[in-house]
């Protein structure tokens, strides 16, 4: 049997319309349930998207190792003493730690940070690195090349600059691969120039704004041997990214005289340990904003369960002659089900349209704005299905009590009743 003919339907419309002001005040409690839902569901997964992107080809298994003065005494060593890594420290690191996909140093450079081109100059940052850190922290190049194993091998003078530099020093339409540049009094050819992949994360400054040499390059201009500021390491996927941050920490302290308690003198910064952080995080975004939205839509449907119990007691005697003409418990019940369904169905059906609309107005203004930590905030089509999915049976709820009430009138009791 069919649970709507259209007589029913039409019976339906009818007793909604009846009292449209009544109606639109109930409907609207489930309308901006739905409505706050959405909206708030669709800002916190572009927060997520902003992240995920944010990360995009990061390598997230990943440590930047540095040093600290030591805390302990350890082997006639003094606490507080300052100690360096060298380029050796990276390559017993890879030999004796499994598990490394990439393995960096950095360098950065003492002296002045001044860049000078022909008449034009400014103050970047100069870094030194080996050819795999972009496969640790993810660059764009833009055009030319990136460092490579023969500029480390040989020292070469030659650098990658980035996009801020470029729009700074050079003119418009200028291609500044082979050109020359001048760093503290040496000079150095471009070879190519980079971006960051995301311009929401950066490491030692934006990337932009970055001269990359090669680190023995770097090393040489400081006059510093073989030191080396810190490492960047990168782990396979299924690596136990702690249990490899305590190795990395053991084979350095064993090999720089470090006591293996203390935990000052090796700073080391886990990239994973701050993905997961923010997965966490925005996880429990979405959950509190399920249980707001979520108990807002309820609120409105405990509205329209309330008017729909006002609008069983006001046609207790229609009810009651429609028993007594011979309507069946199915069709009495149909008829307030049908009511509380479909009133919610517009209702919810509404407010999605309009949370939609607002997100994609919010979207649009967003799109230009710098800093703002949101991008597309819009909800997946199968959260808007399952939305309305969830409205359907809200409305069943919403319709379970009337309806009760209205199957517990006798026909009798009813045409009694004045």
């Amino acid at each position: 049997m069919r649970f709507f003919d259209f007589d029913s339907f039409q019976e339906v419309i009818h007793t909604i319309t009846r009292n449209k002001w009544r109606s639109f005040f109930t409907a609207f409690g489930v309308f901006w349930g739905v409505f706050m839902l959405v909206v708030l569901l669709g800002i916190g997964l572009g927060f997520r998207n902003f992240f995920m992107n944010s990360m995009d080809g990061m390598a997230t298994n990943s440590l930047y190792i540095m040093t600290q003065n030591t805390s302990e005494p350890y082997k006639g060593f003094q606490s507080n003493r300052s100690w360096s890594m060298h380029t050796k420290d990276m390559n017993i690191v890879r030999s004796r730690v499994n598990g490394i996909k990439d393995i960096s140093p950095f360098v950065w450079l003492q002296t002045s940070n001044q860049v000078v081109r022909n008449t034009k100059n400014g103050n970047y940052n100069i870094m030194g690195y080996a050819p795999s850190y972009i496969n640790i922290f993810p660059h764009r190049i833009m055009a030319g090349r990136y460092i490579n194993d023969i500029d480390i091998k040989e020292n070469r003078k030659v650098c990658v600059i980035g996009t801020k530099v470029v729009n700074d020093l050079y003119e418009i339409d200028e291609n500044p691969v082979g050109t020359i540049i001048k760093i503290g009094g040496v000079y150095y050819r471009v070879v190519g120039v980079v971006k960051d992949k995301s311009d929401n994360i950066n490491m030692f400054g934006k990337l932009e704004r970055t001269v990359i040499l090669p680190y023995t390059t770097l090393q040489q201009a400081n006059n510093i041997g073989d030191v080396i500021h810190g490492l960047s390491v990168s782990f396979d996927e299924d690596a136990d990214i702690k249990e490899k941050e305590n190795e990395v920490r053991e084979v350095i302290s064993e090999i720089n005289f470090i006591s293996p308690t203390d935990k000052r003198a090796i700073e080391c910064f886990n990239i994973k340990d701050i993905f997961d952080s923010f997965k966490m995080f925005t996880l429990g975004l979405l959950v509190l904003i399920w249980i707001v939205g979520v108990g807002t839509l309820l609120a409105g449907v405990v509205g329209v369960s309330n008017i729909m119990l006002v609008t069983v007691k006001e046609r207790t005697q229609e009810i009651g002659v429609r028993r007594a003409l011979g309507a069946t418990s199915s069709t009495i019940l149909k008829q307030i089900l049908g009511e509380s369904i479909l009133l919610t169905m517009i209702a919810g059906s509404v407010g999605l349209m309009f949370g939609v609309a607002a997100l994609s107005v919010v979207g649009n203004i967003l799109e230009g704005a710098a800093e703002v930590p949101i991008e597309n905030p819009q909800i997946p089509f199968d959260v808007a299905v399952c939305a309305l999915f969830v409205i359907i049976i809200f409305g069943l709820f919403a319709g379970y009590l009337p309806a009760k009430r209205a199957l517990s009138i006798k026909a009798i009791e009813a045409l009694q009743e004045e």
